[in-house]
């Protein structure tokens, strides 16, 4: 039975109302992924949370082949689909690994707002890889997208190191101190008169020549340190707009929901280096928090959906329109982390977001 009022539509019409339903679809799931993501690493580090994730996603498994079974019945897959797969399923474990590591030291905002770019990436390499044209709209739009998100991203704060820490060398002289003679705590002969000072009257063995060096170990490792967000934050952004065009070239040869399901098992064999690091290394992995599976459960979920609804949408339209399009769902997640995650929202996170909506309006010109 025809829907009131969309029964007059032609076939055209009903298609882009599809993919704009679609796109609508993939906002909303990968609005509201982050934030699952970012509860999940307030209780778990951030390998747990990965290998979580990879748990959460084999129930995935016989749902999808049953699925398959049952809307295309018959389907097969090749072995080109598979080559692309493994190469979008390639590029998309680094873009996680390094996305779960930077929102583990970094604000949401932070991470999001220079991620986000990832749409100007997927536009040039689809001029060049799949011959797409390069529409001066579409490119405006990405520009704005990009800037919109980069403001924004300016306005989140790293994580800062906790206090204690910067206290723990003064409280280790001072517990040196105390050991250095069992007979008086504090080696000291006590000031005379009113104005004197004490007097350290004999040496005391502590173990401050080897402090120097653990000292400068932990300023080597800070140093370090603030390489791993950006680093992160680029590696992500540009893996995420490679492994669009490989969605694209994957969707060209069978239908979305096989191209999800080949994905979805080769993403699954990340499993097992997974348990042969946890096997070597001897440890388990700490996810004894119940919120940290709840979150992670629902961050799987809701990317999955997503993910889906981005696929088929790729099918319907070209990768630059779908892509720059999609690339404005930081505008629900930093709306989403206001409420949830109580982070701060100015005036140049509000100009950004007003960029990332210019620029989406611009690329919805550009497909009519």
């Amino acid at each position: 039975m025809p829907l009131p009022g969309l029964s007059h539509l032609d076939p055209t019409s009903a298609a882009q109302w599809g993919l704009n339903g679609l796109i609508l679809v993939c906002l909303a799931c990968w609005g509201i992924w982050g934030i699952f993501d970012k509860k999940a690493l307030h209780v778990a580090s951030n390998r747990d949370v990965l290998f979580a994730m990879l748990i959460c996603q084999l129930p995935q498994v016989p749902l999808c082949w049953l699925m398959l079974n049952h809307f295309h019945p018959g389907w097969q897959v090749s072995g080109p689909l598979i080559y692309y797969c493994a190469l979008g399923a390639v590029v998309y474990v680094i873009s996680m690994v390094s996305y779960v590591t930077a929102m583990s030291r970094a604000e949401a905002g932070f991470v999001l707002g220079f991620t986000a770019g990832y749409p100007l990436v997927a536009q040039i390499l689809a001029v060049f890889l799949l011959g797409e044209k390069l529409v001066p709209g579409l490119m405006l739009g990405g520009a704005l997208i990009a800037a919109g998100v980069f403001s924004v991203g300016l306005t989140g704060e790293k994580h800062s190191e906790p206090k204690r820490a910067q206290l723990s060398d003064r409280d280790l002289l001072l517990a040196n101190l105390q050991r250095a003679n069992s007979d008086e705590p504090f080696p000291f002969r006590a000031p005379s008169k009113t104005g004197s000072v004490a007097v350290l009257e004999r040496p005391v063995q502590t173990e401050l020549a080897v402090k120097p060096t653990a000292i400068s170990v932990k300023q080597g490792e800070n140093r370090f340190s603030r390489f791993v967000v950006p680093v992160c934050v680029v590696l992500a952004t540009l893996t995420w707009g490679i492994k669009g065009l490989f969605d694209k070239i994957a969707v060209g040869m069978a239908p979305p929901l096989v191209v999800y399901f080949v994905e979805l098992v080769l993403n699954l064999t990340t499993l097992i280096p997974f348990c042969l690091y946890f096997l070597i290394s001897k440890k388990r992995p700490q996810l004894q928090a119940r919120d940290a599976w709840v979150f992670t459960g629902l961050s799987t979920i809701t990317l999955a959906i997503g993910g889906w609804s981005y696929l088929a949408a790729l099918g319907m339209a070209s990768a630059s329109y779908v892509i720059t399009i999609t690339g404005c769902y930081p505008l629900l997640m930093y709306g989403f982390t206001i409420f949830f995650l109580k982070e701060r929202f100015n005036a140049t996170r509000l100009l950004g977001i007003a960029l990332i909506v210019i620029g989406g309006i611009c690329v919805q010109l550009t497909q009519n």
